[in-house]
């Protein structure tokens, strides 16, 4: 892998189309998704209610990363956290999904293998082979940011304000009003309780587990790779 990685880097024209790769697969699932919701009734309020899921939001990352990574010269600190959240919080995206839903459903579509296995797969691999930069194992806790602004953003703005539109939208999905079940208090026999118990005890720290992970392998990779030359 450690070969590997220093053969892609040491070519400009393979770099770019490596990351001209990622960014076209990144907008085929977000034109796929947002085309879906058009072509539906109530088009403009499905497009909307589909960017409030996760998984739309980090194939959206991907695609913004990208467009950073080949039209922006100068990156910085921001761009290098940027990167690292965008990568716990695809490839979170396509385990979940793996793990937990696929088997449940008789069929996964082409949409969902784009979302959850297309492009996680290659931004891990860009990730770890093509950038360079990498955040330091002591501020791992970076990717925890996006996922608690989301659970934020979930009671504060979106329940609120467009619970009802989900519940009529959504009617066979159980309690809409959250985005997801897992969110809702009333998931949970305990309520509130529960629901913090859960995501806060339970949910949140298995994703700084894995986030410490991800951090600690990139680290030594780079070092490896350094270490190549």
């Amino acid at each position: 892998m450690v070969k590997l990685a220093r053969r892609i880097r040491d070519r400009e024209q393979l770099v770019k189309l490596f990351a001209y790769l990622v960014l076209g697969w990144g907008l085929v699932g977000v034109a796929l998704q947002t085309g879906r919701s058009l072509l539906g009734s109530s088009p403009l309020e499905y497009t909307l209610v589909t960017h409030f899921y996760f998984t739309t939001q980090s194939n959206l990352l991907v695609v913004i990363m990208m467009f950073i990574f080949l039209f922006k010269k100068k990156r910085g600190s921001i761009f290098t956290s940027f990167a690292y959240i965008t990568l716990i919080n695809i490839s979170m995206t396509g385990i979940i999904f793996h793990a937990l839903l696929t088997p449940y459903m008789s069929h996964v579509s082409f949409l969902n293998h784009v979302l959850h296995t297309i492009t996680p797969l290659l931004y891990v691999c860009f990730y770890f082979f093509v950038i360079k930069e990498h955040v330091l194992i002591s501020k791992f806790w970076l990717s925890l940011l996006y996922p608690l602004l989301y659970m934020l953003a979930v009671y504060i703005i979106i329940e609120p304000l467009f619970g009802d539109m989900m519940e009529r939208l959504f009617t066979t999905f159980e309690d809409p009003r959250y985005v997801y079940p897992f969110l809702s208090p009333r998931s949970y026999t305990t309520g509130v309780r529960g629901l913090i118990l859960f995501n806060l005890g339970i949910l949140a720290p298995l994703v700084a587990l894995y986030s410490f992970l991800l951090c600690y392998l990139k680290s030594r990779f780079e070092k490896q790779l350094n270490g190549s030359n």
